[in-house]
């Protein structure tokens, strides 16, 4: 079962605890279903009542039935929030910019940000660097 599966079920009066396999038990995550439940601003008092306990004061089971007892029957299902990815570039191009503009590798990773490709390539050429090692530091 999937996480999505178990927020269902959470929401659904008709499962019980003991309808699951021994297998979806172990693999029921509470940090997970917190923090999925937790995206439904109206479900965020349910959620934080309950947070203190989930640290082993609790069993799984039991924090199973508490949410099925608080939750309504209607599952709002609640688009999953996800981390922006950040680009990584090259270390050895970091390295060799912060030398370069004599910066931290923080401060080069933010020029980097604002730098096109083509701009990029320019600086690169005006510091000396040949076009195949240009390609090299160019790539993850």
């Amino acid at each position: 079962m999937t996480p999505f599966d178990y927020l269902k079920s959470v929401h659904n009066k008709k499962v019980n605890w003991e309808d699951f396999t021994e297998d979806e038990q172990k693999a029921w995550n509470t940090f997970i279903i917190n923090r999925a439940l937790s995206f439904t601003s109206d479900y965020l008092d349910i959620v934080n009542k309950i947070q203190p306990y989930t640290g082993g004061q609790l069993t799984p089971a039991e924090i199973f039935k508490y949410y099925q007892s608080m939750l309504p029957s209607n599952f709002r299902f609640q688009k999953w929030i996800k981390g922006n990815k950040s680009k990584t570039h090259n270390r050895d191009l970091i390295a060799l910019l912060s030398g370069y503009f004599e910066c931290s590798c923080k401060q080069v990773e933010d020029y980097l940000k604002i730098l096109s490709k083509k701009e990029l390539k320019t600086l690169l050429n005006h510091i000396g660097l040949q076009e195949q090692d240009i390609k090299k530091l160019l790539k993850k």
